[in-house]
C-alpha cells in the first residue's frame, strides 16, 4: 500500500492509521481481532478506536453484547483536510491582524549590538525562518551562508522544506563551504575553502538582512545559535565575506 499519505496531516498518528486501514480490511471488527490484526495491544487499540470515531473516521454497532467497529468512508479523510485548510486560513487572518496590532518595540540604541540565544533543532528552525521573514519583509532578494558540512547536516531537521520554501520565494544565496561546499541548489553559488586545520570547525553562519547568525554544534549534536540584530555588525560580516568570495 502506497505510504505517501501521514495520518499527521489530519491530527492522528501512525498507530491511528494502521487502526483503521485493518478496519477498512475488516470490517466489523472487534477489539480483540483488530489487536490481533495489527499486533497492537487491546488498550492502545481502544485509545486509537476514540481518536477516530472523534474525526468520524469510525463507527459501530451492537452485535449482541459485543462491539463492532467499521471504517467510515476513505472520503472522510479528505474533508478533514479541506476543514483543516479552512482553519488554517482562517488562523492566517486572525495572526495577521494579531501581529498587526501588537504594541510597538521600545526602540533600543541602534548602536548596541542585540543579540538572541537559541538552542536545539527547533531553535535552529526558528532562526531558518527568520532568515525567509527577513529577506521578504525587508525586501532583500538574497542572503550569505559560511557552511562546515557537520553542522550543515543537522541544520534542517526540523525545517526540511527550507531550501524549497527559500526558491519559491526567489531568494538567492551565496555558501562559502569549509572543506565541503554541500550540493548546489537552484538560486545558490557556491565556493570552496579548503580545511587547513584538520576536521572544518563545527559552526554555520547565516549574514542576513541586519543580522548575523552563529550556529554551532557540541559533541553531542546539539545546536545552539547567537543572532545578532545590528546593523553595523553585520555589516562588518559583509565586508569580510564579499571580499573573501571574490579572492575564491
Amino acid at each position: 500500500m502506497p505510504d505517501s499519505f501521514h495520518f499527521e496531516e489530519i491530527g492522528l498518528d501512525a498507530r491511528d492509521k494502521r487502526v483503521y486501514e485493518s478496519l477498512v480490511a475488516y470490517p466489523q471488527s472487534s477489539l480483540r481481532k483488530i489487536a490481533a490484526a495489527t499486533g497492537i495491544n487491546r488498550g492502545s487499540v481502544y485509545e486509537s478506536i476514540k481518536k477516530l470515531t472523534e474525526q468520524g473516521l469510525v463507527g459501530s454497532i451492537e452485535v449482541g453484547k459485543q462491539r463492532r467497529f467499521t471504517a467510515a468512508n476513505p472520503d472522510v479523510i479528505t474533508e478533514l483536510l479541506k476543514e483543516r485548510q479552512v482553519k488554517a486560513a482562517r488562523a492566517q487572518v486572525l495572526a495577521a491582524d494579531y501581529i498587526a496590532n501588537l504594541p510597538k518595540p521600545i526602540e533600543l540604541n541602534a548602536a548596541t549590538p542585540f543579540a538572541t540565544f537559541f538552542e536545539d533543532h527547533e531553535g535552529v528552525a526558528a532562526v531558518l525562518r527568520d532568515v525567509l521573514a527577513t529577506c521578504r519583509e525587508q525586501d532583500y532578494d538574497s542572503y550569505r551562508v559560511i557552511s562546515t558540512k557537520r553542522v550543515r547536516q543537522y541544520m534542517y531537521q526540523n525545517f526540511p522544506n527550507f531550501t524549497q520554501r527559500r526558491i519559491s520565494e526567489r531568494i538567492r544565496v551565496r555558501v562559502i563551504g569549509i572543506g565541503n561546499g554541500g550540493s548546489p541548489d537552484e538560486l545558490s553559488e557556491r565556493k570552496i575553502i579548503p580545511a587547513t586545520r584538520g576536521e572544518a570547525p563545527s559552526c554555520y553562519t547565516l549574514i542576513y538582512g541586519n543580522k548575523t547568525a552563529l550556529i554551532t554544534m557540541d559533541e553531542a549534536n546539539v545546536l545552539s545559535a547567537i543572532v545578532i540584530d545590528n546593523p553595523g555588525v553585520t555589516h562588518m560580516q559583509k565586508e569580510l565575506f564579499d571580499h573573501l568570495w571574490q579572492t575564491l
